[in-house]
């Protein structure tokens, strides 16, 4: 197969797994996903996008593994670390969640939904404190996810 015959493979089952993710079918778009990562394995958003599906199905364990690969393809893209974060989180390991949410927000640093995960992920450490200061800096960027964030810290 040709490189451009490649290429358009790549774009095509790209395209497919965006548009079956949409409509919530994540079983057709991880396997979209994988046969553009067939067609071209450092396709960062194709694994990005496949890192994405798998949460939605609840497969933490495959989606740390494809996040691990797409910050090893493209280490400064926030929202790879952001997922990663989360993905930490629901497998229990909250210190590595917290190491990539912090990532994050250093790379993104107007990236509120970083921060309110960032001070929920220290409200699971018990440092209320960190969690307040994620909760002043929100205040400047996001007011209603701050509120969300200050009703947390204080319940």
């Amino acid at each position: 197969m040709s490189i451009f015959d490649q290429n358009l493979n790549s774009r095509f089952y790209f395209n497919k797994g965006v548009e079956l993710s949409s409509g919530k079918h994540y079983d057709e778009a991880i396997d979209a996903f994988k046969k553009t990562i067939a067609n071209d394995p450092e396709h960062v958003e194709a694994h990005y996008h496949l890192g994405i599906a798998l949460t939605h199905l609840n497969r933490w364990k495959e989606a740390r593994e494809v996040f691990e690969k797409v910050i090893h393809l493209k280490p400064d893209f926030p929202e790879a670390h952001f997922s990663m974060g989360l993905t930490y989180g629901m497998l229990g390991q909250h210190a590595e969640a917290l190491d990539a949410l912090k990532r994050a927000v250093v790379l993104k640093p107007a990236y509120p939904t970083a921060h309110l995960n960032l001070g929920i992920a220290y409200l699971n450490m018990k440092d209320y404190a960190a969690a307040l200061e994620e909760y002043q800096i929100l205040k400047e960027i996001d007011r209603e996810r701050a509120e969300k964030l200050f009703g947390l810290i204080y319940k």
